[in-house]
């Protein structure tokens, strides 16, 4: 209690970790290392899980915690924060420090250029939607949780060609849950999914994928890649089978090869050779390897997943160009992130999950972050008992 009143933190020191929010549970672990007496503190992307709001909370705490004459390392690739927050930048690339600027004396522009060794696009232009039909739905789909909460209750939503649909959260309110249950992962549901027109129900992740659904996972290293092996495995995972690369009783590596080397030049991958270990390239060029993949069958439909987590602004500003371009060919995109900014920046409409539930639906131009952000806190539903 002296340490929230030394630092006017609010907590309330009776509640359980399980129960608080994630933004006040940062702040608890904040007072973790004040405690033990720390004057240096060291903040990893500390706004991912974050709303806007608890973001704001988090800066006026440090930006006191800093009047007390504690030193604070903030690493993030969020650089409208950075130069909100910080009094000087080093920017990092390829693990070397290529400068170190005042914030006060740079722009975003410059910032991203320094990161990535050329001009990069803050904006992307995107042409108004086009919607065509119906490709993807859930109707009422409700899953089982951990104890007596379901992970999913009650999730409604439809996805047509020729738009992206966005969804936003704080993380752990069933993003997880929601995509494992499109593409085939959770099986024990109620309610519905239909792709095209067809439920998915019952169906093997191999049935539901050969329905035209690209799946890029939140986790590349989990569920995109297998690390020890080579690009050109990677880049047929879940492919091997089909005609192409088959022969009678073994994979036909030259086709495999022949396929890896137009994506590897289609889609820019920077890599030595076809034969590496794709565990010894960058979290982008591997994300990129699993994007050249997925999207090289034609889907209908694209699951894309937390698709720029952990990548720099320039392999970010390449998939956000991908996934306008399925849009504009037609196809229906569902993006699940927790970079709010990403999602408003290319999706045509936002639907905001809190509690396994959409709760709210949006589109970009029409909301502002704070909106958002009330929705993904779940104070509409405090609101709402209240009255």
């Amino acid at each position: 209690k002296k340490l929230l009143e030394l630092y006017n933190f609010k907590l309330d020191v009776d509640a359980k970790l399980e129960d608080i929010s994630v933004g006040h549970a940062q702040r608890v672990e904040i007072m973790k290392v004040l405690y033990r007496g720390a004057d240096i503190l060291v903040l990893d992307e500390p706004t991912a899980v974050l709303a806007p709001q608890e973001v704001d909370e988090l800066f006026v705490n440090l930006r006191r915690l800093k009047e007390e004459g504690k030193t604070i390392i903030f690493i993030s690739h969020k650089l409208d924060e950075v130069l909100s927050i910080a009094d000087n930048i080093t920017v990092l690339r390829r693990g070397k420090a290529v400068g170190t600027v005042p914030a006060n004396s740079v722009t975003k522009e410059e910032l991203a250029r320094m990161m990535v060794g050329k001009p990069v696009l803050m904006k992307l232009d995107k042409t108004p939607a086009e919607k065509s039909e119906m490709k993807l739905s859930l109707q009422d789909v409700v899953m089982k949780g951990h104890g007596d909460r379901n992970a999913l209750n009650g999730v409604t939503l439809k996805v047509y060609g020729g738009e992206i649909y966005g969804i936003v959260g704080v993380e752990g309110n069933g993003q997880k849950e929601l995509a494992e249950a499109i593409i085939g992962l959770q099986q024990d549901y109620d309610g519905d999914i239909k792709v095209c027109g067809k439920s998915i129900k019952g169906l093997s992740i191999k049935q539901i994928r050969h329905m035209g659904i690209a799946f890029i996972p939140e986790d590349r290293h989990r569920q995109g890649l297998v690390l020890p092996m080579k690009v050109w495995e990677n880049n047929i995972l879940g492919l091997h089978r089909k005609e192409e690369f088959r022969k009678i009783t073994s994979i036909n590596i030259k086709k495999a090869e022949d396929f890896t080397s137009r994506n590897v030049k289609g889609f820019s991958i920077m890599i030595s050779s076809i034969h590496q270990a794709i565990e010894g390239l960058s979290g982008g060029n591997q994300q990129k390897v699993i994007l050249s993949r997925e999207l090289s069958q034609d889907p209908g439909v694209i699951l894309a997943a937390q698709p720029t987590r952990g990548l720099d602004i320039g392999a970010m500003e390449f998939i956000h160009r991908q996934l306008l371009e399925k849009r504009r060919e037609g196809k229906a995109v569902l993006l699940i992130s927790a970079d709010l900014e990403e999602v408003l920046s290319i999706a045509d409409r936002v639907g905001v999950i809190f509690d396994g539930e959409i709760v709210a639906e949006f589109k970009p131009e029409e909301t502002t972050l704070e909106d958002i952000g009330v929705y993904m806190l779940g104070a509409h539903k405090k609101a709402g008992e209240s009255a």
